[in-house]
């Protein structure tokens, strides 16, 4: 890794471990089956700091930029549903669909400044964005249903015009600072004060394009198998630095139309990237063994627990849940971070922001 930038914020014992199991595979000292072997990475806080995914989901609620109708959005919020944090799932949903209805007439004419001077906007945002925030963690919803969401509500766009507002996203989240920013409204009772927080900026991290870089350099291939988007993964990755072919980049998919148009639809015969998801990515798409596997959260634990990994890394998030299950394995390599720059360091300890 000597020409890598950003080597000094390794842990060293990972670095080493990296680099003496490289030496043990190109000394052929290493047991490998007949499939060829391969380098797979999750891509939010693992490859990058930050969620890109979620970032052009808050960037395109608090601009607006949808193509879906009301309609569509009643068919992608349940009708059915448990309270969420005490307000009622009916009343929020109703709320909901209610003040996107009056924004979509400017929203459609292209009209999104005039829209979100309207009344219905600040209501519309805060609550729909506490919506998919909560429902993260609600046992009738959670990450299956959230992930799928965020590549739906992007449904209308065709796969070009989505690249060019992907592009144009992450050079303003790129200038943002790493910061949490509120959102709040005053809606009537029972729903009240609803108030959320969301992340800015995203950073890539400097050693992972370069440790992709020195795996391709000893003929392993590199392959991303991510919760987001994968037409998004695969426009932001090479602008990033990251040394992938868009054919080795995997994510959420969805149906398309003619022209390359996005389908509020979950894609045929493929499955969602969490948890399980991964690992048949891995093996009926990929075809290769991973010989290293990197992620950071309950999403990759399928991926990271693989049997005939020789390398698992953990990027350490201070999170609980079933990924805090591997903190202390001995097999893990604990990467720690520094949340406040976005960046790794030198220990297998993160620091907060």
């Amino acid at each position: 890794m000597g020409q890598e930038r950003g080597r000094d914020n390794w842990r060293p014992e990972n670095y080493s471990r990296i680099q003496e199991a490289l030496a043990r595979l190109a000394a052929g000292e290493e047991a490998v089956g007949a499939e060829p072997l391969c380098a797979v990475f999750d891509f939010d806080n693992t490859c990058i700091f930050r969620d890109i995914g979620q970032a052009v989901f808050r960037v395109q609620l608090l601009d607006l930029h949808y193509r879906i109708s009301p309609n569509t959005l009643a068919l992608l919020i349940p009708a059915e549903g448990e309270a969420m944090a005490g307000r009622p799932w009916g009343i929020l949903r109703s709320s909901i669909l209610a003040h996107y209805q009056k924004l979509w007439p400017l929203i459609q004419a292209g009209k999104q400044e005039e829209a979100k001077a309207s009344p219905a906007y600040q209501p519309f945002v805060a609550l729909f964005y506490w919506l998919v925030a909560n429902a993260r963690s609600a046992p009738n919803l959670g990450p299956r249903y959230v992930l799928s969401l965020l590549a739906k509500l992007q449904a209308g766009y065709s796969l070009q015009e989505l690249q060019g507002l992907c592009l144009r996203i992450l050079e303003q989240v790129g200038r943002e600072p790493l910061v949490s920013k509120s959102l709040q409204a005053q809606l009537p009772e029972p729903l009240g004060i609803v108030s959320t927080s969301y992340p800015t900026g995203l950073r890539p991290f400097a050693e992972m394009p370069a440790l992709m870089r020195l795996f391709q350099s000893h003929g392993l291939r590199c392959y991303v198998v991510s919760a987001s988007s994968e037409w998004l993964v695969q426009t932001v990755a090479p602008v990033l630095g990251f040394p992938l072919d868009p054919a080795d980049i995997f994510g959420v998919r969805t149906r398309m139309a003619a022209g390359d148009v996005v389908l509020a639809e979950d894609a045929a015969d493929y499955p969602l990237t969490y948890r399980e998801g991964k690992n048949e990515v891995i093996d009926r798409f990929i075809k290769a063994g991973p010989w290293f596997v990197a992620g950071d959260a309950d999403t990759d634990y399928d991926m990271l627990t693989r049997p005939g990994v020789s390398i698992r890394l953990l990027i350490n998030r201070n999170l609980s849940g079933l990924i805090a299950e591997l903190y202390d394995r001995p097999d893990i390599l604990l990467q720690g971070i520094d949340q406040g720059r976005g960046s790794f360091r030198p220990s297998s300890e993160t620091l907060s922001a």
